[in-house]
């Protein structure tokens, strides 16, 4: 249930009577973000196919921003065939987009990284935006972060977990800790 496809269509339709050529460029890549969901039907899928998919997310999401929002990755290349849950990234990011960048005037780093720690993996989204004061409260636990603790449930059980730490005016950090298998960290 990717519900960012409605954010990213929120984004279009935002454009659409400020910059009507930037609105279109954002629907086709809307529309290619489309496919890759319809397309997708694994559990997991590598790394650098999530890391791509969230390049593509974030294409629309400068198209809104601009200069508000920069994104920096820091994945270790190691870990690009590590198998990690399809649009797991996807929603963190979206969440730090969303949350961290949408409510502010000013620019917005968001910044993601990924390295491997004994046998697992710890992917990092962390934004600079407005932070709160209880980041696991109702109100910052929507839609998305629920199903993704739950799909991490199904899929790992307790060798999956995803952390949330944050203060006001801090930012926001999402930690995600995976089970790596021998194979994932060449």
């Amino acid at each position: 249930h990717p519900h960012f496809l409605f954010n990213a269509m929120h984004t279009v339709v935002q454009l659409i009577p400020l910059d009507p050529r930037r609105a279109s460029q954002a629907a086709e890549e809307v529309a290619a973000l489309l496919r890759t969901v319809i397309s997708e039907d694994r559990d997991l899928v590598p790394l650098r196919e999530e890391c791509a998919f969230v390049s593509r997310y974030l294409g629309v999401e400068r198209l809104r921003f601009a200069d508000r929002l920069t994104v920096a990755f820091d994945v270790d290349e190691a870990l690009a065939s590590a198998l990690v849950p399809t649009f797991a990234l996807q929603t963190l990011v979206e969440n730090a987009v969303r949350h961290g960048a949408a409510p502010r005037i000013d620019p917005t780093q968001v910044t993601v990284t990924a390295r491997a720690d004994g046998g697992t993996l710890r992917l990092t989204v962390r934004d600079d935006g407005q932070g709160t004061d209880a980041p696991d409260a109702p109100g910052c636990t929507g839609t998305g972060l629920r199903r993704l603790r739950e799909r991490l449930d199904a899929l790992h059980g307790a060798r999956a977990h995803l952390s949330l730490t944050s203060a006001r005016g801090a930012g926001f950090t999402a930690v995600l800790t995976l089970p790596l298998r021998p194979d994932d960290a060449a």
